[in-house]
């Protein structure tokens, strides 16, 4: 018999065995080839006109996705090895040479990678479907998405997990001659070794922790941000990675000793039993836990902030594009035009329209860190200014001679005032002062100018040396329905633009479908890696305990000479693995919730709704693993 068909009938005969390897390989392969047919979905990529390109958001997230892929069959395959050093061994006595029994492996693992690799192929093409519609859905667009097979996304797949299949099988031939018979006999029996804790390793896990928590939850104003800004935030998570592995390494062992030394806890029950066990097992699970809660952080974190910036995608395309229509009058005929199109809209759909006058300039905005020295100025006369204040139900705040009056920038920390005090240069002899920035939109958001409101005084002489424009805006009932008003209107005012870099033209429409087309990826993205980020971490926590069952077996047959019944022992192994599958998910909720809050003071946002319901899910998915990891564990080590 060929070492090919050898291993074909040992996959055949142990095919229940060889599953726990095959399943992890097959969720990967599934889940990565999804994401990459969305990422050539020609549908979906057509419909995105609002944005440039959606390519590079699902190429970063598809890397990540592979990296995740390749940890998670490495890690996978290495427990599967592990448990089968004494079978190894076993064909070496038999009178196999290093060189077969390698060669044995090799195959075994080629064999499992590429049925997986169909396997995995075939289901993710069934699933690309519902994922696209979901996609779709999320970005709000209006199409029936179609079943198609990419085959960029076939050829993209194959290579990358055909190199990560390859690379574990040369691992697994290499397996053979990096132990000895007897390292690969003994593999089963070698069990953890006590750990080590002080209650100066335990003290610093806290202090490394609660300092982080103590800078993150500053406020926004506090002195550390201004003195320090990205270095704090940089400090505080390092600590807080350091922190987490102290914690679970000396700060919950230490916790477990003293509950064994305490004699009314320690004895009661089956206590003894399961502490002991905990103790002699948490050394292993270290980096494992440290890891999963890290990830869990940043999953939990990353899921809870884009469902929340889709929940209020309403509350910030508001805040940014309060005016449904916004542009520079060019043309009386062009001004005729854009009113025959907002009369066909409804007269009853009209809020209101008002026409501006304003003033662009180049002035001096050096004490301004926001934006550079010569940054355009877009000055608005003050009785302008308390009109539309006024009709879009806005306190007008007064001013004198040389003041001005700022506003909401667009800034992603909604908190910080970076303009009340400064002044700014409006030519060689005039300068201003800002003395209120107000936390609204006056105009809408057009990233390249800076709208400043100025006394008329100062305004008619500056226009004297300038060129005055006017703004036409209009506020609209339906503004985030009427798309083919917004795009006539375009139309037109492109026509007509003879000068680009001199003009304005926004629209609340636009604003919001793009923003609904960014915030839909990133949320599905998030999500869809969120999902798998936890589907793994709590697939490696179970296939871990699984695989430690086997060796565990002759413990728990002295337990049941001694006279421990079935369900003293189930009992004994839900205690153990209450604080495995909870510490992780205890230690990411608290970290992300801190990272959530400091990020809901900043944006002036409320991100908690999203986060709670992301992470009760994240809560029920990781306790049907814990339940399901009891069942089978106590099934293993009572056969």
């Amino acid at each position: 018999m060929s070492l090919f068909n050898l291993a074909k009938r040992n996959i055949q005969k142990n095919i229940r065995q060889y599953l726990l390897y095959f399943y992890p390989m097959v969720f990967s392969i599934v889940l990565y080839f999804t994401f990459v047919s969305l990422q050539y979905n020609e549908q979906i990529i057509d419909e995105a006109t609002a944005l440039d390109k959606i390519e590079p958001a699902f190429m970063a997230a598809s890397v990540m996705l592979l990296i995740f892929a390749a940890i998670f069959i490495w890690y996978s395959n290495s427990f599967f090895t592990k448990r089968r050093k004494k079978e190894v061994a076993l064909y070496s006595l038999f009178g196999m040479q290093k060189q077969q029994v390698a060669k044995l492996l090799f195959f075994e693992n080629l064999l499992i990678g590429m049925f997986a690799l169909i396997a995995g192929i075939a289901i993710g093409a069934l699933l690309s479907k519902l994922f696209a519609m979901i996609l779709v859905k999320l970005m709000g667009f209006s199409i029936i998405t179609t079943f198609t097979i990419s085959p960029k996304a076939v050829i993209q797949t194959i290579i990358a997990f055909i190199i990560i299949i390859a690379t574990t099988s040369i691992h697994n031939y290499r397996l053979i001659y990096r132990f000895s018979l007897l390292q690969l006999l003994k593999a089963e029996k070698q069990g953890e070794k006590k750990p080590k804790a002080s209650v100066f390793t335990a003290a610093l896990a806290l202090l490394l922790l609660g300092s982080a928590y103590a800078v993150l939850l500053q406020p926004t104003d506090a002195d550390i941000w201004k003195d320090y800004g990205f270095t704090a935030v940089l400090l505080s998570l390092v600590a807080v990675v350091i922190g987490t592995y102290l914690f679970i390494n000396t700060f919950i062992v230490y916790g477990l000793k003293k509950l064994s030394q305490m004699k009314s806890i320690y004895f009661k029950g089956i206590n003894l039993i399961s502490l002991t066990h905990l103790l002699f097992r948490i050394k292993g699970n270290v980096f494992v836990l440290s890891v999963i809660a890290l990830l869990s952080t940043v999953t939990l974190f990353a899921i809870g902030f884009t469902v929340s910036l889709y929940y209020n995608i309403n509350k910030i395309v508001n805040k940014d594009y309060p005016l449904s229509i916004m542009y520079t009058v060019q043309s009386d005929a062009m001004e005729n035009e854009m009113e025959r199109i907002i009369q066909a809209n409804g007269e009853d759909q009209l809020i209101f329209s008002s026409r501006i006058e304003y003033l662009r300039t180049t002035g001096d905005l050096g004490s301004i860190n926001r934006w550079p020295p010569d940054h355009p100025i877009m000055l608005i006369p003050e009785t302008e200014y308390r009109k539309l204040a006024k009709r879009m139900g806005n306190p007008a705040v007064k001013i004198k001679d040389q003041e001005a009056i700022s506003f909401y920038d667009g800034n992603l920390d909604q908190s910080e005032d970076l303009y009340t005090g400064k002044e700014v240069g409006l030519s060689e002899q005039d300068r201003v002062k800002i003395v209120s920035y107000e936390d609204y939109s006056l105009l809408n958001q057009t990233y390249f100018e800076m709208p400043l409101v100025i006394k008329d005084d100062l305004f008619n002489k500056l226009k004297q040396h300038g060129e005055p424009q006017q703004l036409q805006v209009y506020s609209l009932k339906n503004e985030k329905t009427a798309g083919e008003t917004f795009k006539a209107m375009k139309i037109v005012f492109t026509e007509e633009n003879a000068d680009p870099d001199e003009t304005i033209f926004t629209s609340h429409y636009d604003e919001y479908q793009k923003g609904k087309q960014t915030y839909g990826i990133l949320n599905f993205i998030s999500v869809f890696l969120g999902l798998v980020f936890l589907l793994a971490t709590g697939s490696m926590l179970h296939y871990k305990q699984l695989i430690e069952a086997t060796s565990d077996q002759p413990r728990y047959d002295v337990l049941r000479k001694v006279g421990m019944s079935r369900k003293q022992m189930r009992s004994s192994i839900a205690k153990q693995f209450v604080l495995i599958f909870v510490l992780p998910l205890l230690i990411a909720f608290s970290h992300s919730s801190v990272i959530i809050t400091a990020l809901s003071g900043v944006l002036q946002m409320d991100l908690y709704m999203p986060f709670l319901v992301s992470t009760g899910m994240y809560a029920a998915i990781y306790f049907a693993y814990y339940v399901n990891t009891v069942m089978k564990y106590d099934k293993i080590v009572n056969q």
